[in-house]
């Protein structure tokens, strides 16, 4: 007799990382996912009926803030468990200066998995008031070495602002001196892109393969897409290269008219997050990460497409495929289950502009580590 902690059974089972899109069963025992063998009887302390829903790994939020108390921006992270997100990674609100706090009050205390991508300023990304330094003179090498080699399961990259009113004076220099600070202590580096101080082609030039180029479809000053609607011949070629495209959709980071030509132009995100802030949580310019992989879903990438964007990709760009952003055996039994649902419902941004989507991904139970830690009242 196969024994299993908790059986879900009846959905169709999403997992890009296998290449999986069937009607299947996920088996858990002991914070993991197992395969019960063809044909032998299950006995499981809890089944769960996911008959008409998709069932996918849990998701990953790779571009979030949630240094809640210690930022201006910042959410708690457990807020994002109803949303089917059971992976979130901190983009920088942090920097070397903060970082035990950060890591005592929210890592430590928080039920989701908490990552970060520590800030090359020493102070973090605190307020929305000022910019942070950027004066590479301030980066603390030896401080950020010292952190990366100490956590090397927390610290899963670096991250920069390289837009122009944060860079100032010191421009390309700054992204220059955070890549060498990568290089050295062998993180990928996260740069945020929106109104950089060059052609876009020239700052996705300068990364190399396994760095993010955050924001990737913003429409604030020099955009990836040029006057003609077509994608930048440097964006493609760091593209080839290995660099990763995360949309980190935010508020005001994204513009459809961008997405629409990009997609047009046959350039998709490698990954999908949200840049969720206190200012962004639950309304319907981001809301949380079901809402913008459904605005994503009405832009035409397919149901496979997105969910690889929030799953497998990120679990790879952070070191951890086959740990979490999959269901194969042995993995973290992290499990989201969504139901599909039409109806029209209109999603605007800083842009100005108006979008109707009418397909939705609503969540309807998330586990974590084998324990389900939110469920829909009426998903029994």
């Amino acid at each position: 007799m196969f024994e299993a902690d908790l059986l879900i059974r009846g959905g169709t089972v999403i997992d890009p990382e296998r290449g999986v899109e069937e009607p299947a069963e996920v088996a858990i025992r002991d914070g993991r996912i197992v395969t019960r063998p063809a044909g032998e009887p299950c006995r499981a302390a809890r089944t769960v009926d996911a008959s008409g829903c998709v069932v996918t790994p849990g998701l990953i939020d790779h571009h979030a803030h949630v240094f809640a108390g210690g930022t201006a921006l910042s959410i708690a992270p457990d807020l994002l468990l109803p949303m089917g997100v059971t992976t979130v990674v901190d983009a920088g609100s942090t920097g070397i200066d903060a970082f035990e706090a950060f890591r005592r009050a929210i890592v430590e205390t928080a039920r989701i998995r908490v990552l970060c991508q520590l800030n090359l300023a020493s102070a973090g990304q605190i307020t929305e008031a000022h910019p942070e330094c950027l004066d590479p003179a301030h980066f603390k090498r030896e401080r950020i070495a010292a952190l990366a080699a100490r956590h090397p399961g927390l610290i899963r990259g670096l991250k920069i602002r390289a837009g122009a009113e944060v860079l100032g004076r010191f421009g390309l220099a700054a992204v220059k001196a955070a890549l060498e600070v990568a290089e050295a202590v062998n993180l990928p580096l996260t740069v945020h892109t929106t109104n950089p101080p060059c052609d876009m082609g020239e700052l996705a030039a300068m990364l190399r393969p396994g760095d993010v180029f955050c924001h990737c479809f913003h429409g604030k000053g020099n955009a990836m897409v040029g006057a003609d609607g077509v994608v930048k011949p440097g964006v493609r070629e760091a593209r080839a290269r290995g660099v990763l495209f995360d949309t980190a959709d935010a508020r005001g980071n994204h513009t459809y008219k961008v997405i629409a030509a990009a997609l047009t132009s046959g350039f998709r995100p490698d990954i999908i997050s949200t840049d969720i802030t206190n200012g962004s949580l639950f309304g319907n310019m981001v809301f949380g990460l079901p809402v913008v992989l459904s605005r994503y879903l009405q832009h035409g990438l397919t149901l496979t497409e997105v969910i690889r964007a929030a799953t497998a990709t990120p679990a790879r760009a952070l070191g951890l495929a086959g740990r979490i952003g999959t269901l194969a055996p042995g993995a973290e039994a992290d499990v989201a289950i969504f139901a599909l649902r039409d109806r029209e419902i209109l999603l605007t941004n800083l842009a100005g502009e108006e979008m109707t989507v009418t397909r939705h991904l609503v969540p309807q139970m998330t586990v974590m580590g084998g324990e389900i830690v939110y469920r829909q009242v009426d998903f029994l």
